[in-house]
């Protein structure tokens, strides 16, 4: 949490990869490349679509360890006077629009949330309060059986110059045995 932190578990695992050799999936996706900006917003009722079917109305009746200041009632309470989205949503909220950041993944691949870090740097993150969205491909690795792609997704609030609010870095990996043509395409390389 905050803007300084000490070096977390995932930024010291990532200095130990080694670059991919030779990627097939990802073969069209490049460090660097940043998705145009977007907006997002998480309500209590929203229809997150086919990636996530529940809200977050539905979710907050299963989290074992709900805060009131996540919830309708409770988070007039808070000490920031609204609701505040729990950190089991962050990563729903930072992907229902993820098919609009473009990024060529090659498929169909099937595809799996590897690793995710959440980082509230100027948060608490507000339902119902619309954010400044960036996503930037960060890093590319590879396993014996994945190609994966990490995503750093910034959420900014736009009513305060786009100040940086939190951050989500996602592992998407793709399962290679999953690719109908990745043996073939890999034997030719």
């Amino acid at each position: 949490m905050g803007p300084e932190h000490p070096e977390t578990a995932l930024e010291a695992r990532r200095k130990r990869f080694k670059p991919p050799e030779k990627l097939i999936i990802l073969r069209d996706v490049k460090v660097g490349y940043r998705s145009p900006r977007g907006t997002v917003k998480l309500e209590f009722d929203q229809d997150l679509g086919t990636l996530y079917p529940f809200s977050l109305a539905d979710k907050l009746e299963v989290i074992t360890e709900r805060s009131d200041w996540c919830t309708r009632n409770g988070g007039p309470q808070s000490p920031w006077g609204r609701a505040i989205v729990p950190l089991e949503m962050m990563g729903p909220l930072t992907q229902y629009t993820s098919r609009e950041a473009q990024i060529p993944v090659r498929g169909p691949a099937v595809g799996l949330f590897a690793d995710l870090e959440i980082r509230m740097v100027n948060g608490p993150v507000f339902v119902g309060k619309e954010y400044t969205i960036e996503r930037e491909v960060v890093q590319l690795s590879e396993s014996r059986r994945t190609e994966s792609y990490w995503v750093l997704t910034s959420l900014m609030d736009p009513d305060d110059g786009d100040k940086l609010v939190a951050q989500v870095l996602l592992n998407s990996a793709s399962l290679k045995d999953s690719f109908a043509t990745y043996a073939e395409e890999a034997a030719a390389q």
